[in-house]
């Protein structure tokens, strides 16, 4: 009897070893995780704008849309539209304070995904990437140094699924719903095993028609993510590669023919590309100490496909179609120290370094292999970033409340544009364009108790020129070979970002007001003459340029409030105030000057609201709106070429069933109304716009093994 308690006693006690031993392993692979990605984001309470979405808040707002779609409903002051309409895929582009996309530093884990040159993210080419992300970071305003192009309007890193914190599971996701659209993903997870690896993969797949004409969506992607955590060491490969297939529907419609037919599409029929985007990354952690590490990363990338351009040749039927094709590929490196040393504050170190190169062809179809235009541009850059931050005691309190960041950055780099010599007839010099951009950064905040924060930030970043600001078209050509040649006719653009905020955290509210004021030097803007064979105007640096505003997020648990149950109903919104202005405009050819004016597509209101209800434990339902404000699509502020204001009612539901399983209803645009976020002047002067999709939606079934 004492033998079998003795043994009893000792399988016990090395029961609670084993444990203790895992939940030390656990914590230790958690930790070698998290600092990947602590070099570029800020902390949750740095003196900045930002967001940052954890993966159960991501799921609450994913039901496969594209990035651009979903980043607009976690952030103030983004805005996105849809070329096809329906804000689920097909192309589509978001918008920062007013500032288009290729001003904002996307990445993932660190690494870039930006285009280089110039400078975009096409969320269209990996499709279903929401499905793949652990959290997501939105800087508003200079922010943090980051890696590759200019944290100019922002920044948004990705961090990808965790493998620390992931249990055993395999998981199939479908969607189904308007416009014909179907999606389905799959994807297995192993854990962390007994060796210390652990695997993550996911398959996917959506097709849908659009909502306007002609803007269908067929597309694939796969995300695989592997790592091996050791003592002081930890290996992750992470990889992604997408390929899709969309009807084309860039142009937007003159108001009179949506009034004909909302759904028209003024780009051919004929015209659907094929395009993929692929990434592939090797990080090596090494914990030094307690309170050190390293972390470096390898990547390598690439993008390209074809671009079609449809028109007719002849009254009689005649058609044909020249082909844009683009391929480019990205090798980087990529390396941080942090340490955080007690008396004189923590500290972090990087270096990034990479080359890009980008081959651009035309061709009329199907003479794939004579192209008659041919190129190859390169951008090669060096960055070297420091920041530094402590933590101070002041006052009575004895508590470190008030804390001083710092952050610099160096980026030095090299633009290249190539030409084709046979198409131009003539040997083009076109010198290379070397740009030095010195950022610093500097913040305070400040703990007035446990709940209520202040702060205040000031930093400076600079922007290179695209290639497309360069050339505004994407080829040299006759029409633009003077502006290439010229290394003076655009010059590097620079902003000035002052953000001032406070924060206060309850058990049931969360509340966070920043006020910001934006400086430009040397904006670049399309304000030159058209360029005939490119159809859009020169890229000129403009008169000097403001924006300042107000951005209002916050959460509130009202059950928890009043009635002591958390979560039952729940209220969150966003609301952003912008003033922005030009000091003056003359358009190109005129004699006229236009004083202290509004840039285009830049709302002065935007904002969404939340209320969700949970009646019971398994079952939770509400309802969404989104306005949007009037926004000028041309610099005189021409009041008949708007977009109009719109405001947009969404209704979601979803119940858990057997504790793993999911059904969600999205339903859009409740109101039926006739909408639009984005627009341009036609040909003719009138305005023109991309139409959203009327009343739609989308169910998805959600099953976890």
């Amino acid at each position: 009897m004492k033998r079998r308690l003795l043994v009893l006693a000792v399988l016990g006690l090395s029961s609670q070893v084993t444990k203790a031993q895992n939940a030390e392993d656990s914590l230790r692979v958690e930790q070698l995780e998290e600092v990947t990605i602590s070099a570029i984001r800020a902390a949750e309470n740095a003196p900045l704008a930002q967001v940052t979405v954890n993966r159960k808040e991501i799921e609450k707002q994913f039901f496969g849309q594209d990035g651009a779609f979903l980043l607009e409903k976690l952030s103030p002051s983004l805005v996105s539209y849809s070329e096809s309409g329906t804000g689920l895929s097909n192309y589509g582009q978001m918008r920062l304070r007013g500032m288009d996309q290729t001003r904002i530093n996307i990445t993932l884990n660190g690494v870039p995904l930006n285009d280089m040159i110039d400078q975009g993210v096409f969320f269209s080419n990996f499709i279903d990437f929401g499905n793949s992300i652990e959290s997501v970071q939105i800087q508003r305003g200079v922010g943090t140094s980051s890696n590759g192009v200019s944290s100019y309007a922002g920044s948004i890193n990705f961090e990808s699924i965790s493998l620390a914190n992931a249990k055993p599971s395999a998981e199939v996701q479908f969607t189904g719903g308007s416009f014909n659209t179907l999606r389905a993903s799959a994807e297995v997870s192993t854990g962390l095993q007994e060796n210390r690896t652990a695997f993550y993969a996911r398959m996917s797949r959506i097709q849908s028609d659009g909502y306007r004409y002609n803007t269908s969506t067929a597309a694939n992607s796969l995300f695989f993510s592997g790592a091996y955590y050791g003592e002081k060491h930890a290996f992750k490969f992470t990889g992604f590669a997408g390929q899709s297939q969309n009807g084309l529907g860039y142009t937007p419609v003159p108001l009179a023919l949506i009034e004909q037919d909302p759904r028209t599409n003024l780009v051919s029929e004929n015209d659907i590309d094929n395009f993929g985007q692929y990434l592939f990354q090797l990080q090596h952690t090494y914990r030094i100490g307690v309170k050190s590490s390293l972390v470096s990363t390898l990547y390598y990338g690439g993008a390209g496909g074809d671009f079609p351009f449809g028109y007719a040749t002849d009254s009689l039927g005649g058609f044909e179609q020249i082909n844009y094709p683009l391929y480019n590929t990205h090798t980087g490196l990529m390396s941080n120290y942090n340490a955080k040393t007690g008396m004189a504050g923590d500290f972090s170190i990087g270096l990034h370094a990479y080359t890009f190169s980008r081959r651009n062809l035309e061709y009329v179809i199907p003479n794939r292999n004579n192209p008659y235009y041919e190129d190859e541009s390169t951008k090669d850059e060096i960055a070297l970033f420091a920041k530094w931050e402590k933590a101070f005691s002041i006052g009575s309190s004895g508590s470190e409340n008030l804390k001083i960041y710092a952050d610099v950055q160096l980026r030095q780099l090299a633009l290249n544009l190539g030409a084709d010599r046979n198409f131009l007839g003539e040997a083009p010099a076109i010198p290379t364009r070397n740009y030095t951009f010195l950022n610093p950064k500097l913040g305070i905040s400040y703990h007035v108790n446990r709940n209520w924060q202040l702060y205040t930030s000031f930093g400076r970043s600079g922007r290179e020129p695209t290639r497309f600001d360069v050339l505004g078209a994407t080829a040299v050509n006759a029409s633009n070979i003077a502006l290439a040649r010229d290394v003076n006719s655009i010059q590097a653009e620079y902003v000035n970002d002052v953000e001032v905020g406070t924060r206060w955290n309850t058990e049931s509210v969360a509340l966070e007001l920043n006020l910001f004021f934006m400086q430009f030097e040397n904006e670049i803007a399309p304000i030159g003459e058209y360029i005939p064979e490119g159809f859009v105007q020169v890229f000129l640096n403009q008169q000097a340029s403001t924006r300042q505003g107000i951005e209002l997020n916050g959460n509130w648990d009202v059950g928890n409030t009043f009635s002591q149950s958390p979560n039952r109903l729940n209220l969150t919104g966003q609301i952003s105030l912008l003033q922005a202005q030009i000091s003056s405009y003359q358009p190109a050819g005129s004699n006229e000057t236009f004083e202290n004016i509004t840039p285009i597509l830049s709302p002065q209101v935007n904002g969404q609201f939340d209320l969700n209800y949970k009646p019971i434990k398994n079952f939770s339902f509400g309802i969404g709106a989104r306005y949007l404000g009037e926004q000028f699509m041309e610099l005189t502020n021409n009041e008949d070429l708007m977009v109009p204001s719109s405001l947009v009612l969404n209704l979601n539901a979803n119940w858990n069933f057997y504790q793993k399983h999911s059904l969600s209803v999205q339903v859009n645009n409740l109101t039926n109304e006739l909408y639009y976020t984005y627009g341009a002047p036609d040909f003719n002067g009138g305005p023109a716009y991309f139409v959203q999709a009327p009343l739609h939606a989308y169910a998805t079934l959600r099953l976890v093994f």
